[in-house]
This record gives structure tokens, C-alpha cells and sequence, in this order.
């Protein structure tokens, strides 16, 4: 079972750039919406591997995008790891025929899960993080940027 899950806590939420007065989340670019919005606690389990982040700011949707890029390479069986803007940690990805390995440099061991559950499991967070922030938000849901994850 694999389970990808956003929690708006942790010291460095009120950190992110939505809580500036004045901010007009439907305009917000793509760099800052994906570095600087919405920093927040990770969980990211395969069976009975953690592969959360220790740290409280990842920002949500730079993990959605590179999320979505370590799939799409995953799709042409290529090896590919996802990085953090925040420090120098990385999950990698090495595919396996339908399966992929999943390993990080910040958590000791490693997991084997179906490509296409892990394609589905992030498919699922998106649509949380989507719903959860458009109804927190209702600004941002006009963001034509988040149109990209959709795809």
C-alpha cells in the first residue's frame, strides 16, 4: 500500500508565501507556487517503508511536480530521482520491468511497489491537494498553472 499524504503543520507552515496579506493566489506564477507556497509535513509510505521527509517545509507543489516527472520517466523505464529545493536529499527511483525500487538518502532501506500503484497513489494526492487548497483557497483554484498538473 502506498500512501502520500499533505499536512498543513509542522514550525514552518505559516512560513509560505499564502499567508502575506495581499497575496492573489489565481496569479501567482509557477517558480513561486512551486517554491515558495504551501510549505508543509509529507508522508510518503510504500508497505512498511517511510520515505517521509523529516523536515516541516517541503513545499507541496514542487513535490506534486516532481512527482509527476519522476512518472513520466519511470514510464520510459528510466532511472530518476527526485530532489529538494530545501537541502540535498533525494528519493531515487530505479524501474524494474513493471515495478519500480524506491530508496532516500534521509531514511535507511528500500521498496519495491507496482509502477502503476505508485502512478496511482500520486494521482489520488494530487486530487487531495487540489480539492483540500481550492477549498481553502478559492483563488488559487483559478490558478491557471495547477491546469498543468491535470494533464
Amino acid at each position: 500500500m502506498i500512501k502520500i499524504e499533505y499536512r498543513q503543520t509542522g514550525p514552518y507552515v505559516d512560513q509560505g508565501q499564502e499567508n502575506r496579506e495581499g497575496v492573489d493566489l489565481a496569479v501567482v506564477s509557477r517558480v513561486d507556487l512551486r517554491w515558495y507556497y504551501f510549505l508543509s509535513d509529507l508522508t510518503f509510505t510504500i508497505d512498511e517503508a517511510d520515505l517521509s521527509p523529516p523536515w516541516s517545509w517541503t513545499p507541496v507543489f514542487d513535490f506534486l511536480w516532481s512527482m509527476e516527472g519522476a512518472l513520466e520517466h519511470l514510464e520510459r523505464s528510466e532511472h530518476t530521482t527526485i530532489g529538494f529545493t530545501e537541502n540535498a536529499e533525494l528519493i531515487d527511483f530505479v524501474p524494474e520491468g513493471e515495478k519500480v525500487r524506491v530508496s532516500c538518502t534521509y531514511a535507511m532501506g528500500e521498496t519495491v511497489c507496482e509502477r502503476a500503484d505508485l502512478k496511482n497513489a500520486w494521482f489520488a494526492f494530487r486530487e487531495a491537494v487540489l480539492t483540500q487548497l481550492s477549498v481553502e483557497h478559492p483563488r488559487l483554484a483559478v490558478n491557471p498553472v495547477l491546469a498543468e498538473l491535470l494533464l
